[in-house]
């Protein structure tokens, strides 16, 4: 493995939770790198640490331990808002429910979060995802049709790392393949690194990484 394409680094990652009495080991002492410009398929069954990983990686919650590294820096100990801000620049999210905006449509979820407002930017990247009803609002789409609008969202700030928890879990089975097809062409022609969690078993057998997670750690298939 080259290190110096290394887009994203855990290291000794564990994330423990108590609930009561209770001590839970969400994530176990993950080591894992993910190349930069990598296609990779986090696959496991309700309760692995899928979603927990997802968080992880893109900074959402902090590690209970371990270090999570960005470009090589080390971001588990810096204050929130120093993480917010790598986030906003850096790191795409795309979750299974849409997180739209209900009363904007399409062109304005892609303009509010960016730093600077462009509409012409915005019509680009729903192109690109093969959405072209601008005007729609998130109620007017189908599913399918809402989670391109956040794909393309996830690439506002021309973020190079897309992090996407079950995309696909609230779709059909063709829909499913169609968001799948879509993620790989995006990390061919724009060069994406794309992590994506799943706990479907034939989402697993598309090209790319494929980790298999169970009970909060991590393997290659």
């Amino acid at each position: 493995m080259n290190e110096n394409n290394i887009h994203l680094e855990l290291r000794d990652v564990w994330k423990i939770y108590k609930d009561g009495d209770k001590i839970i080991h969400a994530l176990n002492r993950i080591n894992y790198s993910f190349q930069e410009g990598s296609f990779n398929i986090v696959h496991g069954p309700s309760g692995s640490g899928k979603s927990t990983l997802i968080r992880i990686c893109g900074l959402i919650e902090n590690p209970t331990l371990g270090k999570v590294l960005i470009n090589g820096k080390n971001t588990a100990d810096l204050p929130q808002n120093k993480r917010n801000s790598i986030i906003k620049n850096n790191i795409g999210l795309v979750f299974q429910g849409s997180n739209m905006i209900p009363t904007i449509n399409a062109i304005e979820n892609l303009t509010l979060p960016m730093i600077s407002h462009d509409n012409e930017k915005a019509k680009i990247l729903l192109d690109k995802v093969g959405f072209n009803d601008y005007k729609k609002l998130p109620s007017e789409m189908s599913i399918e049709d809402e989670q391109r609008v956040c794909i393309a969202r996830a690439m506002v700030n021309n973020h190079s790392l897309i992090l996407a928890d079950e995309p696909t879990g609230d779709l059909h089975t063709n829909e499913a393949k169609n968001i799948m097809n879509l993620l790989l062409d995006l990390n061919k022609n724009e060069r994406l690194t794309i992590i994506i969690t799943t706990n479907n078993t034939r989402l697993s057998r598309f090209d790319g990484n494929m980790i298999e997670m169970v009970d909060g750690t991590v393997s290659l298939k």
